[in-house]
């Protein structure tokens, strides 16, 4: 894998992070026999909740999987998408396009 693609939700309180789990399991059953993206797990803290993917392209599996977010936006607050990769401590944001400041990894 080559980059880390992470999914940061605002909140951190148990129904966010549930809902976050809830996201993470279908993403999981998406990429079911998948080499090309590895779902590692989430992190709630700092008042956010950080999904985080492991992807050989981060921008080809945010493609596949902006869809199923959008879905989820309805119960979620989507912060940022971003992806680093994995040698390297900057962010490059997917997603909002308009995103402004410096993505951090809370």
């Amino acid at each position: 894998m080559n980059h880390q693609l992470v999914l940061q939700f605002q909140g951190d309180d148990d129904d966010t992070v549930e809902k976050v789990i809830e996201l993470e399991d279908r993403l999981i059953d998406a990429f079911a026999g998948s080499t090309a993206v590895e779902v590692d797990g989430h992190e709630p803290g700092d008042g956010v909740t950080n999904l985080i993917l492991l992807a050989k392209n981060a921008a080809k599996v945010w493609e596949k999987i902006e869809p199923i977010v959008e879905g989820a936006a309805d119960e979620l607050d989507v912060n940022a998408v971003a992806f680093r990769t994995l040698n390297s401590e900057e962010f490059t944001v997917l997603w909002p396009v308009d995103y402004e400041g410096e993505f951090e990894l809370a």
